[in-house]
C-alpha cells in the first residue's frame, strides 16, 4: 500500500528499496523502517522547499544540505549547564567509574565535557523527533502511522 505526503506517492517500490538500509527481526519489520525514513525525510523535503532551503528537484546532495539547513534553523537546544551536568553525573554515578572494578568515579571535571555533549545531542534528538512530529501533525499524511513509529 502506497505512503502519501500530502499530495507525493511514497510508491511500494520505493519502499522495497530502501529495506536494504534497515536490516531487521522480520521483512514487516524492514519495511515499516524504510517506510518510517522515506515518510520522514519526504516530510523534511517539503517543509526544506517551503522555507527556502532547498529547490524542488534538487539532486540527492542539495537535498541533503537543505535537510540539514533546515534542521540546524528550526530545531535548537539549549547547552546544559554545569548544574544540569552536575545533577546528570550524581545521578548516574555507576557510569562514571574507568572500568568495572574501580572503586571511584572518574571526577567530574573529567566528564563533564562528555556529560555537556550526551545532553546537547539528546535533546537535538528529541527536539527533531518533535519537529518531525509537528510536521507530520500539518501534513496529509496517508498509509503509515509515524507516530506510533517514533
Amino acid at each position: 500500500m502506497p505512503i502519501y505526503v500530502n499530495k507525493t506517492e511514497i510508491t511500494d517500490d520505493e519502499v522495497f528499496k530502501e529495506m536494504q538500509f534497515h536490516p531487521a527481526a522480520n521483512r514487516e519489520a524492514a519495511r515499516d523502517e524504510a517506510a518510517k525514513a522515506l515518510l520522514i525525510r519526504e516530510l523534511l523535503r517539503q517543509e526544506a522547499v517551503t522555507l527556502g532551503f532547498l529547490a524542488e528537484g534538487a539532486d540527492e546532495e542539495a537535498l541533503d544540505e537543505g535537510i540539514s539547513a533546515l534542521i540546524q534553523a528550526e530545531v535548537t537546544a539549549p547547552e546544559a549547564t554545569e548544574e544540569i551536568c552536575r545533577h546528570y553525573y550524581d545521578q548516574n554515578i555507576e557510569r562514571f567509574r574507568a572500568d568495572a572494578g574501580a572503586k571511584l568515579p572518574l571526577p567530574f571535571a573529567e566528564v563533564e565535557n562528555r556529560i555537556r555533549d550526551y545532553l546537547h545531542t539528546r535533546s537535538i534528538r528529541h527536539g527533531i523527533q518533535s519537529y518531525i512530529l509537528d510536521l507530520a501533525g500539518k501534513a496529509k499524511v496517508a498509509g503509515f502511522d509515524l507516530a506510533a513509529a517514533l
